[in-house]
């Protein structure tokens, strides 16, 4: 018997947001989102107003924390503060810290040169339709800001299971494991912060969309990465679908604290896509998706994944992104190799990187893992490896005390069936790194 949520959350799309046209001559459009009615994930760190013709909108913003098994301040419990806004064009933004004057303030991807004001304690800035902002205010590395500018947000799709405002548990009768079925749209409105997981395997057409948050804070990444099988631990990814498959797609949500890998296959489009787990390994990005636009991820894992060429019979495409990782490198090239007939391309182009890897990082007394692009081959067959990988206009920020990139013939070092391969046969090919 399915579990049917709509008649639970068919709510009203009213008070949901707050939209406007500013009072200038390109007539943009600002929404606003609300938070989930209580105070549970608010920050009590830093407010966030964005500006509408005269007036100051208040942006809700959220915070989360847990103590960190990463190199991100590792046995402390760092957070991440984050909020969404819409607008169709530019936007001013202010922030200001609860705790006192903001006298010191870093805006990354450092590559796009935010002009930031510093005025009454407070830091105004500047976003476009797009613009995922990461601020550190007072030298306050284990408190970051995070500021995502979207378009405004699509309608809610007639027939949507809809969430609107408020904490909830997505299948609370399925131990919050939901499966929808083949056409389900799932709306994740502003305010909405649902927890549990989606699992689209052996669906179609599936959409997953909205300014909402999809949160795995009901779970606990230790205890769910101890599970005794890797297919027991995917049960509890974000959204899992069928590896080679194209269930489903994915646009504008935000995904906190997942307990293991946030996509595992069967995603073929992530656009506009928030992730925000930095505190436990295994919490790998964009697995198994076939085209990442527009996205932001900030991980304690690899987030992109080149090595997946040939997934569901076509190229993996990352652009237009950023992405930093606490504990792995960013962009994953490779691990066991393709077949040779595999001639399918992988194009990461556009990307903002910033590093966060440590020399404390030794898999296994093995060199040191890089930061950014890591392609092992250590598959068994000779004539296997990887190939037609384009990286272009990468741009990259923070000390380094690890190597950018390693590309070698390695032996996979962290067990399971890969271990078998422990003759390390490359044949890597057509790999262009260029700008």
């Amino acid at each position: 018997m399915k579990f049917n949520l709509r008649p639970l959350f068919l709510l009203a799309a009213l008070f949901v947001g707050t939209s406007a046209f500013a009072g200038n001559k390109s007539s943009t459009i600002i929404e606003v989102y609300p938070g989930p009615g209580v105070d549970t994930y608010q920050s009590n760190l830093y407010t966030v107003e964005v500006l509408q013709g005269t007036s100051w909108l208040p942006s809700y913003v959220y915070k989360y924390g847990r103590t960190s098994s990463t190199f991100w301040h590792q046995g402390a419990v760092p957070t991440v503060n984050f909020t969404t806004f819409g607008t169709s064009s530019s936007a001013s933004v202010r922030v200001s810290r609860l705790g006192g004057a903001i006298t010191s303030v870093s805006v990354s991807p450092k590559s796009k040169n935010f002009p930031v004001q510093l005025a009454g304690g407070q830091a105004i800035l500047s976003l476009n339709t797009g613009d995922k902002i990461w601020i550190t205010m007072n030298g306050d590395d284990a408190n970051p800001l995070f500021v995502f500018s979207s378009a405004p947000k699509p309608s809610v799709p007639k027939g949507a299971t809809y969430f609107g405002p408020g904490i909830r548990d997505i299948a609370p009768a399925l131990a919050n494991h939901y499966t929808p079925y083949s056409g389900e749209t799932i709306y994740l409105d502003g305010g909405a912060w649902v927890r549990g997981n989606i699992d689209v395997r052996g669906r179609s057409r599936v959409t997953i969309m909205g300014p909402g948050i999809l949160s795995g804070d009901l779970w606990n990444a230790e205890t769910v990465q101890a599970s005794p099988t890797f297919d027991q631990m995917m049960g509890y990814a974000m959204i899992t679908g069928d590896w080679g498959g194209t269930n489903a797609t994915v646009q504008n949500i935000t995904i906190v604290d997942s307990p293991v890998y946030n996509f595992h296959g069967g995603v073929h489009t992530a656009t506009d896509v928030k992730l925000l787990s930095p505190w436990y390994f295994s919490t790998d990005g964009f697995q198994g998706v076939n085209s990442t636009d527009q996205s932001f991820a900030f991980l304690g894992d690899n987030v992109f994944f080149p090595a997946w060429a040939g997934i569901a019979s076509d190229n993996i495409n990352v652009t237009n992104s950023f992405a930093a990782s606490t504990n792995n490198a960013v962009i994953c090239g490779g691990y066991w190799g393709n077949t040779s007939n595999n001639q399918y391309h992988a194009t990461v182009n556009n990307v903002d990187i910033r590093t966060y890897i440590t020399d404390a990082w030794v898999p296994y007394g093995a060199t040191l893992t890089p930061a950014v692009f890591q392609i092992w081959m250590d598959n068994a067959v000779s004539s296997n490896g990887y190939s037609n990988q384009t990286y272009s206009n990468i741009r990259i920020e923070g000390d380094l005390s690890v190597p950018l990139a390693m590309l070698k013939n390695m032996p996979y070092p962290w067990g399971g069936s890969a271990a078998s391969y422990q003759q390390a046969m490359g044949n890597g090919y057509n790999l262009i790194f260029q700008n």
